[in-house]
């Protein structure tokens, strides 16, 4: 190689060291990823969706409920101006949030996943249904709670009056929920034709 400027030849090759790939290395093996079965990724999905669910729906309900207005008399002593119905309208829009919403989810699993259809999904949609339920009602007493405090809270305001929501304890109603998601997957299944089951 000669430099121009200089007038100095030189036979050192300035790309001694380097290497042509000529793809004749052999690559590395990269570790393959373990995969998720498709079947338990849809069960996994179906429990996460349906408890962020009912508890979003839980949050707005505790925020909704109809309270009652106590009186503060004194530090131990609280008089409650009972409303008609208060109580049974907490209690029914219980009833009537969880069953709708389990309902729905369960009409949407059917619809959205063909490939799940069968007795496994219609008991998991029973039990994620009646986990649902319980978080609604934990998520709705908790926001509730945040909303308007506790009796203890107001023990110091004597004279003042604040407002109480009225303890729910659901019992039989926490089958609402479980039943209605089974009893809507079950008639989505016996009105669709065989032949649609059987194309999707």
């Amino acid at each position: 190689m000669t430099y121009p400027d200089s007038g100095i030849a030189s036979d050192h090759n300035p790309y001694d060291g380097y290497t042509e790939d000529d793809g004749s290395a052999t690559p590395q093996k990269l570790t393959p990823r373990k995969k998720i079965n498709k079947s338990v990724g849809v069960y996994a999905g179906v429990l996460a969706i349906t408890l962020a669910v009912y508890a979003i729906a839980g949050v707005i309900w505790g925020l909704l409920r109809p309270t009652y207005t106590a009186f503060v008399e004194d530090a131990e002593t609280a008089s409650i101006a009972v409303e008609s119905n208060t109580s049974f309208t907490g209690y029914a829009w219980f009833v009537i949030a969880t069953g709708v919403l389990a309902a729905a989810i369960a009409l949407v699993v059917f619809l959205r996943s063909p490939q799940s259809r069968g007795p496994l999904m219609l008991i998991w949609l029973g039990i994620v249904s009646a986990s649902g339920a319980v978080a609604f009602l934990i998520f709705g007493s908790y926001s509730s709670t945040l909303l308007h405090g506790s009796p203890s809270d107001y023990a110091t305001a004597v004279g003042e009056s604040f407002q109480v929501a009225p303890a729910i304890s659901p019992g039989i109603a926490l089958a609402v929920a479980p039943f209605l998601a089974v009893c809507m997957y079950w008639c989505a299944a016996f009105v669709t034709p065989e032949e649609a089951l059987e194309t999707d």
